[in-house]
């Protein structure tokens, strides 16, 4: 790639990043009109986003020149989105979103540095399978349990939910066994011989991994990651194969633990009545649900103003419902805005996969471009009322450390997949 080609991309970036920390400032600027009580150290909060925000471009600049430049912009400027609605909807996290912003970030750029030689990552494919249920048995173990799933540990004094991580592991294996397997099992039948042998026994690997995963979670009662899980298998194996049979099998195998959860545990009984009629118990069960929907409905087209709305009366708006918050105050633009950034950069990401000359390579990157497009497309279709609330975080958006920092990591591996691919056509 030419030394030209190589600094627009990086210039583009840059001007991308730019438009985040706009968006920021003008939020900043929102709030103080809307005689929002800021928190102590405000000021600190928008000048650390936008210093870690410039502080990421010139990072990639060094460790992936030649990488797309649409990833880590999307990813910034959802971050600054999502540090702008933290603060209106919960200022005393707002510092910790902004400090583990500063921890996402450096991760990205480790991420993209380690990915340029990402084809290592291939070998530790089953190591990452065993690592994911290893990890779900330490929380069954010694984690705490919050809104009736056990998900949570805590680390050095940091409380960390195990599931974002396993995520990661989970994408690493799906991509290593299917580089390796995906050509088979795109043929329902093979020959040798002479005689007729059926591909499913390869399947035997991925089955069993994701049947351990899947009932560890289930002994944590964490139906969202199982419905996460389910879903990322489902279209990485269509990615894969092009096979429709998988993903027929992966929608029945959802539904059918939907059924499951829905008799085995009263949380997600609770969700799911209230899904289909919020108006039974408004007061209580359904107080979150309705409290989301008059929200949204309150936002119309162009919103309240940041600020001015009452999203706050949601119950976990600055986790479960922060879409709903951002379509009532921002209205169905701003919340439509936020919906297309995740498809560029679910675009961005299958771009990537398709740049890749590495068959591993590609199935990496979608994979990780489309686990944040599911979570995205998941969490807001709850806010929505088109499926039952799963308790998921919205990626860059939620208040959360863990959800952020690994979805930075996996935005950095993007990159890195990016640069090794304009480096080996070079």
């Amino acid at each position: 790639m030419a030394a030209g080609a190589v600094s627009g991309r990086r210039n583009a970036e840059a001007m991308l990043v730019l438009l985040s920390a706009g968006f920021l400032a003008l939020a900043w600027r929102a709030l103080e009109a809307a005689g929002f009580d800021f928190p102590t150290g405000s000021g600190r909060i928008l000048t650390q986003f936008l210093f870690v925000a410039g502080l990421g471009h010139v990072a990639l600049r060094i460790v992936a020149p030649r990488a797309a430049p649409v990833p880590y912009a999307a990813a910034i400027m959802l971050t600054a989105v999502g540090l702008a609605f933290v603060t209106r909807l919960s200022p005393p996290s707002a510092q910790a979103q902004a400090n583990w912003a500063v921890v996402g970030v450096a991760l990205m750029a480790g991420g993209a540095l380690a990915a340029r030689r990402f084809d290592e990552l291939r070998r530790w494919k089953y190591s990452a399978a065993v690592l994911a249920v290893a990890v779900l048995i330490a929380t069954g173990l010694f984690g705490e349990t919050r809104g009736g799933a056990r998900l949570w540990v805590t680390i050095a004094g940091q409380t960390v939910q195990t599931t974002e991580i396993i995520k990661l592991f989970v994408v690493v294996f799906l991509a290593g066994y299917l580089a390796d397997e995906g050509a088979v099992l795109s043929l329902p039948r093979m020959r040798f011989g002479g005689r007729t042998y059926s591909a499913l026994p390869y399947l035997a690997p991925l089955v069993l991994t994701l049947v351990a995963a899947l009932a560890a979670l289930a002994l944590l009662k964490d139906l969202g990651t199982i419905a996460i899980l389910l879903l990322l298998t489902m279209a990485v194996l269509y990615v894969a194969t092009g096979r429709v049979a998988f993903v027929v099998g992966g929608l029945l195998l959802l539904a059918a633990t939907g059924a499951f959860g829905y008799f085995a545990f009263d949380h997600a009984q609770t969700r799911i009545d209230v899904w289909l009629d919020p108006y039974e118990d408004p007061d209580v069960t359904g107080y979150q649900t309705l409290q989301g929907i008059y929200a949204i409905q309150a936002g119309g087209v162009t919103g309240e103003g940041l600020g001015l709305g009452e999203p706050d009366i949601v119950p976990a708006v600055q986790t479960d419902y922060i879409f709903s918050a951002i379509a009532e105050e921002l209205g169905l633009a701003g919340a439509m805005g936020v919906a297309m950034l995740y498809l560029v950069l679910l675009i961005a990401g299958l771009q990537v996969a398709l740049d890749s000359p590495s068959g591993y390579g590609r199935l990496l990157a979608s994979a990780i471009a489309l686990l944040i497009a599911i979570q995205a497309a998941v969490i807001i279709a709850g806010n929505l009322r088109i499926i039952p609330t799963t308790g998921i975080t919205l990626p860059f958006v939620s208040y959360g450390g863990s959800s952020l920092v690994v979805n930075f990591l996996m935005v950095g591996m993007l990159l890195g997949i990016s640069e090794a691919s304009a480096r080996e056509r070079r």
